[in-house]
Protein backbone atom coordinates (compact mmCIF):
# COMPACT_ATOMS: atom_id res chain seq x y z
CA UNK A 1 0.00 0.00 0.00
CA UNK A 2 0.89 3.50 -0.94
CA UNK A 3 0.37 6.73 1.61
CA UNK A 4 -2.69 8.39 0.21
CA UNK A 5 -3.61 12.12 1.05
CA UNK A 6 -7.22 11.20 0.67
CA UNK A 7 -7.45 7.97 3.36
CA UNK A 8 -9.25 9.09 5.91
CA UNK A 9 -9.73 12.88 5.12
CA UNK A 10 -13.05 12.53 3.36
CA UNK A 11 -13.02 12.44 -0.80
CA UNK A 12 -12.37 15.69 -2.66
CA UNK A 13 -14.63 15.09 -5.42
CA UNK A 14 -17.37 12.22 -4.77
CA UNK A 15 -17.59 12.06 -9.24
CA UNK A 16 -14.64 11.13 -10.04
CA UNK A 17 -11.66 8.23 -9.33
CA UNK A 18 -7.80 8.66 -8.93
CA UNK A 19 -6.04 5.85 -10.06
CA UNK A 20 -1.84 6.40 -8.17
CA UNK A 21 -2.94 9.78 -7.43
CA UNK A 22 -3.85 10.43 -10.79
CA UNK A 23 -7.21 11.75 -11.75
CA UNK A 24 -9.25 10.43 -14.64
CA UNK A 25 -10.65 13.43 -15.67
CA UNK A 26 -6.61 13.93 -16.95
CA UNK A 27 -7.86 11.59 -19.96
CA UNK A 28 -11.01 13.14 -20.54
CA UNK A 29 -13.04 10.42 -19.02
CA UNK A 30 -16.07 10.67 -16.56
CA UNK A 31 -17.15 8.01 -13.89
CA UNK A 32 -20.35 6.15 -15.40
CA UNK A 33 -21.19 4.16 -12.91
CA UNK A 34 -18.86 1.91 -10.11
CA UNK A 35 -19.82 -0.73 -7.61
CA UNK A 36 -17.96 -1.96 -4.59
CA UNK A 37 -18.34 -5.44 -3.84
CA UNK A 38 -18.02 -6.87 -0.19
CA UNK A 39 -14.99 -9.09 0.96
CA UNK A 40 -14.96 -12.85 0.88
CA UNK A 41 -15.05 -15.28 3.71
CA UNK A 42 -13.59 -18.44 3.67
CA UNK A 43 -14.05 -20.71 6.91
CA UNK A 44 -12.65 -23.94 7.74
CA UNK A 45 -14.33 -25.87 10.31
CA UNK A 46 -14.41 -29.19 12.15
CA UNK A 47 -17.89 -30.89 12.51
CA UNK A 48 -17.51 -34.66 12.87
CA UNK A 49 -20.42 -37.07 12.27
CA UNK A 50 -23.44 -36.44 13.28
CA UNK A 51 -22.65 -33.39 15.57
CA UNK A 52 -24.88 -30.50 16.11
CA UNK A 53 -21.86 -28.44 17.49
CA UNK A 54 -18.41 -27.74 15.60
CA UNK A 55 -15.19 -26.08 15.83
CA UNK A 56 -13.61 -23.40 14.16
CA UNK A 57 -10.23 -24.30 12.72
CA UNK A 58 -9.44 -21.03 10.64
CA UNK A 59 -10.97 -18.33 8.25
CA UNK A 60 -9.70 -15.58 5.32
CA UNK A 61 -10.83 -12.79 4.22
CA UNK A 62 -10.40 -12.06 0.70
CA UNK A 63 -9.69 -8.75 -1.79
CA UNK A 64 -13.20 -7.60 -2.33
CA UNK A 65 -14.68 -6.79 -6.26
CA UNK A 66 -14.57 -3.56 -7.48
CA UNK A 67 -15.94 -2.53 -10.83
CA UNK A 68 -16.45 0.81 -12.70
CA UNK A 69 -17.21 2.40 -15.90
CA UNK A 70 -16.16 5.98 -17.85
CA UNK A 71 -17.07 7.59 -20.42
CA UNK A 72 -14.47 8.67 -22.83
CA UNK A 73 -14.98 12.28 -24.85
CA UNK A 74 -12.70 13.24 -27.76
CA UNK A 75 -12.65 14.67 -31.14
CA UNK A 76 -11.91 11.59 -32.61
CA UNK A 77 -12.26 7.90 -32.18
CA UNK A 78 -8.60 7.53 -31.77
CA UNK A 79 -8.33 10.45 -29.46
CA UNK A 80 -10.42 8.50 -27.01
CA UNK A 81 -9.18 5.08 -27.79
CA UNK A 82 -5.65 6.72 -26.48
CA UNK A 83 -7.04 8.37 -23.50
CA UNK A 84 -8.48 4.97 -22.31
CA UNK A 85 -5.00 3.27 -23.26
CA UNK A 86 -3.40 5.86 -20.90
CA UNK A 87 -6.00 4.75 -17.93
CA UNK A 88 -5.28 1.21 -19.13
CA UNK A 89 -1.47 1.85 -18.25
CA UNK A 90 -1.87 3.81 -14.94
CA UNK A 91 -4.14 0.37 -13.70
CA UNK A 92 -1.28 -2.40 -14.48
CA UNK A 93 0.44 -3.82 -11.49
CA UNK A 94 -0.02 -3.29 -7.84
CA UNK A 95 -2.57 0.29 -7.49
CA UNK A 96 -3.97 2.60 -5.16
CA UNK A 97 -7.25 3.34 -6.07
CA UNK A 98 -9.56 6.39 -4.69
CA UNK A 99 -13.39 5.84 -5.00
CA UNK A 100 -16.51 7.86 -5.02
CA UNK A 101 -17.22 5.90 -1.74
CA UNK A 102 -14.59 7.98 0.25
CA UNK A 103 -12.19 5.18 0.57
CA UNK A 104 -8.96 4.38 -0.39
CA UNK A 105 -8.23 0.68 -2.32
CA UNK A 106 -5.03 -1.41 -3.04
CA UNK A 107 -6.11 -3.33 -5.80
CA UNK A 108 -5.18 -5.54 -8.75
CA UNK A 109 -6.62 -5.42 -11.91
CA UNK A 110 -8.84 -8.23 -13.32
CA UNK A 111 -10.31 -7.27 -16.34
CA UNK A 112 -10.09 -4.59 -18.85
CA UNK A 113 -12.94 -4.06 -21.19
CA UNK A 114 -13.60 -2.97 -24.88
CA UNK A 115 -14.05 0.78 -26.08
CA UNK A 116 -17.79 0.49 -26.81
CA UNK A 117 -18.41 3.61 -29.37
CA UNK A 118 -21.80 5.23 -27.97
CA UNK A 119 -21.89 8.21 -30.75
CA UNK A 120 -20.96 11.67 -31.61
CA UNK A 121 -22.16 14.68 -29.58
CA UNK A 122 -21.88 17.74 -31.70
CA UNK A 123 -17.67 17.47 -32.55
CA UNK A 124 -17.13 15.10 -29.88
CA UNK A 125 -16.80 11.42 -29.98
CA UNK A 126 -18.26 9.67 -26.90
CA UNK A 127 -16.63 5.89 -25.76
CA UNK A 128 -18.00 3.48 -22.78
CA UNK A 129 -15.25 0.81 -21.29
CA UNK A 130 -15.43 -1.23 -17.81
CA UNK A 131 -12.94 -2.05 -16.01
CA UNK A 132 -13.00 -4.82 -13.42
CA UNK A 133 -10.56 -5.42 -10.09
CA UNK A 134 -10.37 -6.80 -6.74
CA UNK A 135 -8.48 -4.86 -3.54
CA UNK A 136 -8.27 -4.17 -0.30
CA UNK A 137 -10.43 -1.46 1.44
CA UNK A 138 -7.92 1.12 3.99
CA UNK A 139 -7.44 4.49 5.06
CA UNK A 140 -4.09 6.25 5.06
CA UNK A 141 -0.74 5.52 6.68
CA UNK A 142 -1.04 5.52 10.26
CA UNK A 143 2.35 6.35 12.67
CA UNK A 144 2.33 5.60 16.19
CA UNK A 145 5.12 6.01 18.88
CA UNK A 146 4.49 3.60 21.73
CA UNK A 147 4.56 -0.10 22.89
CA UNK A 148 0.69 -0.37 23.37
CA UNK A 149 -1.02 0.81 20.32
CA UNK A 150 -4.55 1.03 19.83
CA UNK A 151 -5.35 -0.22 16.23
CA UNK A 152 -8.22 0.88 13.93
CA UNK A 153 -9.85 -0.76 11.39
CA UNK A 154 -11.71 -3.99 11.12
CA UNK A 155 -9.68 -6.67 8.95
CA UNK A 156 -8.61 -9.48 11.98
CA UNK A 157 -4.60 -9.10 10.81
CA UNK A 158 -3.10 -5.65 9.83
CA UNK A 159 0.34 -5.81 8.33
CA UNK A 160 2.24 -3.38 10.14
CA UNK A 161 6.05 -2.01 10.47
CA UNK A 162 7.77 -2.01 13.68
CA UNK A 163 11.06 0.32 13.97
CA UNK A 164 12.93 1.86 17.30
CA UNK A 165 16.91 2.80 17.52
CA UNK A 166 18.78 1.10 20.43
CA UNK A 167 19.48 3.59 23.58
CA UNK A 168 22.42 0.36 24.03
CA UNK A 169 23.90 -2.58 22.29
CA UNK A 170 22.24 -5.56 22.96
CA UNK A 171 23.20 -9.73 22.15
CA UNK A 172 19.40 -9.86 21.20
CA UNK A 173 16.72 -7.36 20.50
CA UNK A 174 13.12 -8.44 20.64
CA UNK A 175 11.44 -6.42 18.79
CA UNK A 176 7.45 -7.91 18.56
CA UNK A 177 7.66 -11.31 16.46
CA UNK A 178 10.83 -10.35 15.51
CA UNK A 179 14.28 -11.22 17.42
CA UNK A 180 17.80 -9.55 16.28
CA UNK A 181 21.19 -10.50 17.04
CA UNK A 182 24.11 -8.29 17.80
CA UNK A 183 22.96 -4.84 17.98
CA UNK A 184 25.29 -1.88 18.44
CA UNK A 185 23.77 0.98 20.01
CA UNK A 186 22.08 3.86 18.72
CA UNK A 187 21.12 1.01 15.34
CA UNK A 188 17.64 1.90 13.58
CA UNK A 189 16.22 -1.58 13.47
CA UNK A 190 13.16 -2.60 11.55
CA UNK A 191 10.71 -5.28 11.03
CA UNK A 192 8.66 -4.24 7.86
CA UNK A 193 5.25 -6.89 7.75
CA UNK A 194 4.52 -5.35 4.39
CA UNK A 195 7.48 -6.07 2.38
CA UNK A 196 8.76 -8.49 4.70
CA UNK A 197 12.45 -6.86 4.93
CA UNK A 198 14.38 -7.16 8.41
CA UNK A 199 17.04 -4.35 8.51
CA UNK A 200 19.72 -2.72 10.96
CA UNK A 201 21.03 0.71 10.01
CA UNK A 202 19.52 -0.03 6.35
CA UNK A 203 20.85 -3.30 5.76
CA UNK A 204 19.25 -6.45 5.18
CA UNK A 205 19.86 -8.80 8.17
CA UNK A 206 19.10 -12.18 9.01
CA UNK A 207 16.77 -12.45 12.56
CA UNK A 208 14.52 -15.39 13.59
CA UNK A 209 10.78 -14.79 13.95
CA UNK A 210 7.10 -16.59 14.63
CA UNK A 211 5.71 -14.44 12.08
CA UNK A 212 6.28 -10.92 10.95
CA UNK A 213 4.78 -8.12 12.34
CA UNK A 214 0.50 -7.25 12.28
CA UNK A 215 -1.60 -5.27 14.33
CA UNK A 216 -5.16 -6.69 15.22
CA UNK A 217 -8.17 -4.03 15.99
CA UNK A 218 -8.02 -2.62 19.30
CA UNK A 219 -5.19 -2.51 21.62
CA UNK A 220 -2.13 -4.55 20.83
CA UNK A 221 1.30 -4.96 23.00
CA UNK A 222 4.53 -5.03 21.56
CA UNK A 223 7.37 -6.48 23.20
CA UNK A 224 10.44 -4.70 22.93
CA UNK A 225 12.76 -2.91 25.81
CA UNK A 226 13.03 0.01 23.57
CA UNK A 227 10.47 2.50 22.53
CA UNK A 228 8.36 1.55 19.23
CA UNK A 229 7.48 3.37 16.51
CA UNK A 230 4.40 1.52 14.64
CA UNK A 231 3.20 1.93 10.93
CA UNK A 232 0.07 0.70 9.56
CA UNK A 233 -2.95 0.80 7.34
CA UNK A 234 -6.47 0.58 8.88
CA UNK A 235 -8.11 -1.92 6.94
CA UNK A 236 -11.64 -2.67 7.01
CA UNK A 237 -13.42 -5.87 5.92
Amino acid sequence: MNECSFCGNGFPNPYTIWINGKDVREHHALVESFTIGGSPVKNDIFQGRNRTSWTQLSYTVGMRSISFSLFFSGPTKRAITLDKSAVDALLIGKVELYMPDGFCYTASLKSLGDLKILGVDGNRVIGLCSYKLEGIRHDGLQTVTGNTVYAMGTMPRMDAIFSCTTAQARATLQLGPVTFSNIPAGAAVVANGMTGELTVNGAQVKAAFTRLPFLTPGENTIQCPEIVTVQYYPCYI
